[in-house]
């Protein structure tokens, strides 16, 4: 008997962790707790349960891109919202509007984008960054760090912090969607 984590079930899923927790405290899905409070999945529980959902982990390339706008100013988060709802096909956007918010929401969507202002309050986007890039399970995100007081200190200190990409405010709607492009191509 093969017994899979929850973790491992998101991935076969394309789901958020929480999510599986979630089915199965819903009942959704069968699993068991270990002494130590862990889920465990029977591998043949998951396949039934995949078949009656309809859920095919084949499929999981053609899924929408996740990106995580994380901005503390609200225009900011609404522009690049609106800016790919004519590719709602390609892309689900999701906001946040702090640094530890923005910890809280990757853990939850797991986006492969995430677009992060660098003045924040409680946690600034350099220290965001830090934290994704230094998990091992988020590190392949990238990162595209932003900032309405573009210097070449700020900018050295984002690729320090392993962004993937540094741009300024007022937000050129077409340099931003073409740099996720390159950043989904080199992802993929």
């Amino acid at each position: 008997m093969v017994f899979i984590t929850t973790s491992e079930a998101s991935k076969i899923c394309g789901v958020a962790r929480t999510t599986i927790t979630k089915w199965i405290d819903q009942g959704m899905l069968k699993a068991f707790v270990t002494p130590g409070g862990h889920r465990k999945i029977r591998k043949e529980d998951l396949t039934g349960f995949l078949e009656k959902h309809g859920i095919n982990p084949q499929k999981k390339e053609r899924q929408k891109k996740r990106i995580l706008v994380v901005d503390d100013n609200p225009d900011d988060i609404g522009l690049l919202e609106a800016a790919f709802l004519p590719a709602s096909d390609k892309y689900e956007v999701y906001a946040a509007s702090s640094g530890f918010q923005a910890i809280y929401k990757i853990g939850e969507i797991k986006p492969q984008i995430v677009i992060l202002d660098i003045v924040m309050p409680d946690m600034n986007g350099f220290k965001v960054c830090e934290r994704i890039k230094n998990n091992p399970e988020t590190r392949d995100i990238k990162v595209i760090i932003v900032t309405a007081y573009p210097d070449k200190i700020k900018k050295k200190k984002a690729y320090q912090c392993a962004a993937d990409a540094f741009l300024t405010k007022p937000i050129n709607l077409k340099k931003m969607v073409k740099t996720i492009l390159e950043l989904s191509r080199a992802g993929n």
